[in-house]
This record gives C-alpha cells, structure tokens and sequence, in this order.
C-alpha cells in the first residue's frame, strides 16, 4: 500500500494548479455521523487566493520531496508528526471517513451555500477542491469553527468608508493559509494530526468503542479492581486513545503477566501486584492512573547505542 500512496502523493505534489478549477465547500455537522457539504459561490480572485494557499503548502512538500527529506508514513494514532513527516491512510480500510466525505464525489450536485443560520451553527471544517484537465481532484481540508465568522464572534469589525471608521456588519469569513489533510485517489496524506482527527471525529468515535476497547483489555490483562480502572479511563480522551492503541497491539493477546512483571522490573516502575498464582493481578493504583496504561502500550525502552532507560510518549514501529 506505501507505494501506492507514494504514487498518489507525488501525482498531487505535480498538479499544474494553474490551469486547475477551484471551489470551496463548507462542512456542517447538522447530523450525528455525516456531515453536510455546500458549496461556495467565489469570485476569481478567492479562488486564486485558495490556490495560492494549496500551492505554498504543495511546494513545501514538494521542495522536501526533492531534497530527499520527506518522509511518508502509515497513519498511526500514537505517534507525532516531525515537521518532515506525512502520514497516509486509505480510504478502504476506513468506511467511517469515506462516509463522511462520500458526496465530495459530485462537487456539482452540491446544494449551494445560502447562509442558513441552522448550517452555520455547526461549521466544522471547509474543503479545497482541486481538478486538473483531466477530470481528477484533490481535496484540501482544514478545520473550521463558526467563532471565525467575524457575524458569530465576539469581536466586532471595523471598516474604512467615506474618510472614517464604521461598523462591519456584514458577515464576513476569516481563513487563513493552513491545510490540515488532504485527499487524492482514496488517500488521506494528514499534515495536522490533531486538526485531522477533529475534522473526522476520531475522538468521538473513541468515545463510542471505548466499552468495547476496555473488554479486550479486560480479557487479556489481569488488573484488580477493573471497575475503578475503567472508570479512570472512560472519562478522560486521552486515556480512551491511548487504550484504543493499546487493544490494537497484536502483542496484547499473547503478552503473559510474567513479561509485564519483567518490563515492571527492569524500568523500576511504581507498579505492584496482588494475588498469587492463578490470582496475581497488576494492582491500579488511583494515585497514577496513567502508570498501568504508559506499561502496557510498552512506552519503555532501553538504548542500544547508550544503555540508557527512557520513557517515551511517540513512537512509531519499524
């Protein structure tokens, strides 16, 4: 799959933007799952601005892709993006995102833009469309919220007429010169991790799975006092990502409380267990309710270069 996405990236990063249509579709969240796209009525010198905001960011990657310091990746939720690196993920293996985004297919067939206050309440991210002569079409998002609508905010603008000052009050749109992700031939290549997974509700899918999630852990490592264990991590966002990547280990159906007990060992870890036997559990301590999740998402590691010990927040494996 890297050499496909590989491909489709480098297809994207050629694209003629000059002799390219843009459009821009607004994305409202007016249903629980998929958002709803209308598309923007723009005069030409806003669609040159988008393509001139397109055209910085595919020229930085480009120029990193010349140089030979670019570097693509699979997605992995865990880890953080340098500010060399793109993540990539396809569309097939993802049903969730491609639902949301089906009706980009039609950019035609899109209800134009008219205002709706109902729309506007949930804006939450708006769409760069980008089509060759040849019919194929890049999507450049990035995440939006009704508060940047100068008319939904708190602030007020001001604008020159006549020699003076005087109140702005027509609504007004504020963008600016960011891309969070963008599509191209069924792949996603994600700049913005946290601003993706807003834009496609990562989180709240996490939400969702999160029972699910603290049954397979359940059903593979033994901890006392699991209701209190699920409690800590149900509530908390970054406890339930954490979790998600922990059930998705292909380490985790195999891992014996005997290997813990050495990682435990080994990295001198604030962690005890209960029992004997058969009964012996990893004990959850609510006084650090991170220590039984950083262990099992095997968050140590030992330098081979140094023989130094750390604890590491990312990291992707090879």
């Amino acid at each position: 799959m890297k050499a496909k996405a590989k491909k489709a990236l480098d297809e994207m990063l050629e694209m003629e933007l000059g002799k390219c249509t843009i459009q821009l579709c607004l994305a409202s969240l007016l249903e629980e799952d998929i958002p709803e796209f209308q598309r923007v009525t723009i005069s030409k010198s806003i669609a040159n601005e988008f393509r001139g905001v397109v055209g910085s960011i595919l020229a930085k990657w480009g120029r990193d892709a010349e140089s030979g310091d670019l570097v693509l990746h699979k997605y992995d939720a865990s880890s953080k993006l340098d500010p060399h690196e793109i993540e990539y993920l396809g569309l097939a293996e993802h049903d969730s995102i491609k639902a949301q985004i089906e009706s980009l297919s039609d950019l035609d067939g899109l209800e134009v833009f008219s205002e709706e206050m109902k729309f506007l309440a949930k804006l939450r991210f708006y769409v760069i469309s980008v089509t060759n002569k040849q019919g194929k079409t890049a999507y450049f998002f990035r995440s939006y919220s009704p508060r940047r609508q100068l008319a939904r905010s708190t602030m007020f603008g001001a604008v020159m007429r006549n020699g003076q000052y005087d109140r702005y009050d027509d609504s007004l749109f504020l963008f600016d010169r960011g891309i969070d992700c963008a599509l191209y031939d069924d792949y996603i290549f994600i700049f913005g991790k946290d601003k993706f997974q807003k834009i496609f509700r990562f989180y709240e899918m996490l939400i969702k799975t999160a029972k699910a999630t603290l049954k397979t852990i359940k059903a593979h490592i033994p901890i006392d006092d699991f209701p209190a264990f699920e409690a800590a991590c149900e509530g908390h966002l970054q406890k339930i990502a954490k979790l998600k990547n922990i059930a998705s280990k292909p380490y985790l159906k195999n891992l014996k409380l005997s290997d813990i007990k050495k990682a435990i060992k080994k990295y001198n870890l604030p962690i005890k267990t209960t029992g004997k036997g058969a009964d012996e559990k990893l004990h959850f301590d609510a006084s650090d309710k991170w220590a039984i999740l950083r262990l099992l998402d095997d968050d140590y590691l030992e330098s081979v270069m140094t023989g130094n010990q750390y604890e590491v927040n990312s990291k992707r494996s090879i």
